[in-house]
């Protein structure tokens, strides 16, 4: 899970990253182009570490995808429509030669990019302070949540954190694969975004240790057992996640 969820932030990261910087490294329809084209060859291949996550969740920890896949659902619906956009804006953007047409399609690439980031980070966020999930004597699982819930002030920085990460590393690539004033933009805008990656991750270090609540395991943790989670129990605890 691990290998496949980072191998999809580093491949298909870029893409996204590059997408949300297209409207600011290319302010003429050439330099846009020109960074549309460094990712051109590979973003289409770059998802399938995406897709291959999420069916290792099914296949490892069913009742986690349930419960990921009911609770996130609007959220998932959400990244996966920007999703979707994306290879439309690539296929029609240079459809016609309006620049009024063009320059829909770029901020379109550019949605394509920012949401799911956004989203993800939020996911993540979200996942550290718990989940509103209840599992019945079946394994079935209840989410009492709701999609507005998820976007809760510490859950919004971890979006931001996402988004910005992602901006530092489409502004890496930017720099290693453009030429000229595309590549100078990338490179500037991306050591920004390093900076503001590197505040906003102390920040949530900070929050996590003084007001987020981790959770413990504190009952003998079977190893040679069914991988049922009703029988664990876990407590809720300040700063338990630095405890792990």
């Amino acid at each position: 899970m691990g290998v496949l969820l980072i191998g999809f932030a580093a491949t298909d990261g870029f893409d996204m990253g590059v997408g949300m910087l297209l409207p600011f490294v290319g302010r003429t329809d050439v330099e846009r182009r020109v960074a549309i084209n460094t990712v051109g060859p590979v973003w289409e291949g770059n998802q399938v570490w995406f897709i291959l996550g999420g069916g290792a969740i099914f296949a490892a920890w069913p009742p986690l995808y349930a419960v990921s896949f009911s609770g996130f659902y609007l959220a998932m619906f959400v990244v996966l429509a920007a999703l979707i956009l994306r290879p439309v804006a690539f296929k029609y953007r240079s459809k016609r030669d309006e620049p009024a047409w063009r320059e829909r399609w770029d901020w379109a690439l550019f949605v394509g990019g920012f949401v799911p980031a956004l989203i993800f980070g939020v996911a993540v966020g979200n996942v550290l302070q718990g989940m509103p999930f209840r599992l019945d004597d079946d394994l079935r699982s209840f989410y009492e949540g709701s999609f507005f819930g998820l976007l809760n002030p510490f859950a919004l920085m971890c979006g931001l954190l996402s988004v910005a990460m992602l901006a530092m590393h489409g502004g890496a690539w930017l720099a290693l694969k453009a030429d000229g004033v595309v590549a100078d933009r990338g490179r500037r805008i991306g050591a920004q975004a390093a900076l503001v990656t590197f505040a906003l991750y102390a920040l949530g270090g900070v929050l996590l240790w003084a007001f987020v609540d981790g959770y413990r395991i504190v009952s003998e943790v079977v190893t040679d057992g069914p991988s049922n989670p009703l029988l664990k129990e876990v407590k809720v605890a300040a700063g338990a996640w630095f405890d792990t």
